[in-house]
């Protein structure tokens, strides 16, 4: 009797262990499985840009590289402030402050010969190119941490269904009704537009520098160096100004000539007025409160 008890609980304890088996098996392919049902999700989202860049000319290689890399996935709550926070002119109040005009006059003076030279070649007054430094980026002391094809991509997405979805699971509830007006999903569209020929810019030059664009790090909006350009703006304006063949706007040689290259291109003249002044460095940033404050620490600085 004992024996054929012990056997009964023996067999229990199997029967229990052969029914449970199956949930943990199931909850450990649930635990494993995640990062790649994550992946496979993102996929689905970049599907469109992944399409898009194909028809660009990319080879399937190449979007693989990009669109398989594990950092890969849709910035919604990035995207979220940064579309939904609007400017104010107190943002700009910070580089009034002694601290910020004495670092900016420092600059100026440890960079002044390479100042006179931008001015010699260019016409742009220093102070108003270390002002923008100092705006942008901290005269490169803060230059962006994002990965900026990953936030480019993010953005170059906004115009699809399943990003908007994403976008309004984040979006600031006491500003929910903006995301169904016509104007602002007008505004998604252009963006996206934007960001996806800001990607064809980045990954030429990611090439020219001979690096994967995975490794170009960038602000929120993907601008990149000192000087905060966009990759079409390095393209387009973007000056060798220590003569190593290569434009880099970490260095601050390349971003003092590369902004005073852009305000020349844009009509800065030797001369000017205030006012031909500001619509100059609007081009640069259009934002009032922006170009008040370049002008402003400009004047205070020099």
């Amino acid at each position: 009797m004992v024996e054929l008890m012990e056997a009964s609980i023996a067999e229990t304890a199997r029967g229990r262990k052969l029914r449970q088996w199956p949930l943990a098996a199931l909850l450990g392919l649930l635990v494993w499985g995640l990062p790649a049902l994550a992946q496979a999700a993102e996929q689905g989202l970049f599907a469109p840009l992944r399409a898009q860049l194909l028809a660009q000319g990319l080879s399937p290689a190449q979007t693989d590289t990009l669109f398989k890399h594990p950092g890969l996935h849709f910035e919604a709550g990035l995207m979220a402030r940064m579309l939904a926070r609007p400017e104010k002119p107190r943002d700009y109040a910070q580089f009034f402050n002694s601290t910020t005009i004495k670092l900016a006059r420092d600059f100026s003076r440890r960079h002044a010969q390479t100042l006179a030279r931008v001015q010699r070649q260019t016409g742009v007054s220093p102070p108003v190119v270390v002002s923008i430094l100092t705006i942008e980026s901290g005269l490169g002391t803060y230059t962006g941490r994002w990965p900026a094809f990953n936030v480019l991509a993010s953005q170059a997405i906004l115009d699809t269904p399943l990003a908007q979805a994403e976008l309004a699971r984040r979006w600031p509830a006491s500003q929910k009704a903006t995301l169904t007006r016509p104007e602002f999903h007008q505004r998604l569209q252009k963006r996206a537009a934007w960001a996806r020929s800001e990607i064809m810019a980045l990954l030429k030059l990611s090439k020219q520098w001979g690096v994967s664009p995975w490794s170009v790090m960038g602000s929120p909006a993907g601008a990149l160096g000192m000087s905060q350009f966009m990759p079409t703006s390095i393209l387009l304006w973007g000056a060798d100004g220590d003569g190593d063949g290569r434009v880099d706007l970490t260095r601050p040689v390349d971003a003092m000539f590369s902004v005073a290259n852009y305000l020349k291109a844009h009509g800065w003249r030797p001369g000017l007025g205030r006012q031909a002044q500001a619509e100059v460095v609007h081009a640069y940033n259009h934002s009032r409160p922006y170009v008040d404050t370049v002008l402003e620490l400009a004047r205070r600085i020099q």
